[in-house]
């Protein structure tokens, strides 16, 4: 009973976590005086794996890098004045002006820790 139980509940976990535990192995082969480039990349949303042969002429492959949108100094100071502005008026609500005032600095305070963390 329990080894049917754990497998079954391996099964679901392997399924679920979308991780090929089973995999086989893969060779490649690009003849002589070729080498293998490997790369990996997204491509909707999974990890996957990219070889490709390159010769001796090609061994300095270009190299592409994509960088990530950024996000600008306005957007980042309505974010940040967003969560001060929330963070005040709900201050408000429950205790008045003093509340206001704390709610705006935790407010501000939050939504710069959030940009920092966004923007890396």
């Amino acid at each position: 009973m329990r080894a049917r139980m754990l497998l079954a509940t391996t099964a679901l976990v392997t399924a679920l976590s979308g991780a090929q535990a089973f995999a086989d192995p893969v060779i490649v082969s690009c003849g002589s005086g070729r080498h293998a480039i490997v790369r990996d990349a997204f491509v909707r949303g999974e990890r996957v794996t990219r070889v490709e042969c390159a010769g001796a002429s090609t061994s300095r492959a270009t190299r592409y890098q994509s960088e990530r949108p950024r996000r600008s100094w306005g957007k980042s100071a309505l974010v940040i004045g967003g969560s001060a502005g929330t963070g005040a008026g709900i201050g408000g609500i429950v205790a008045g002006k003093k509340g206001a005032l704390i709610g705006a600095a935790l407010g501000g305070g939050v939504g710069s820790l959030y940009e920092s963390t966004r923007r890396r």
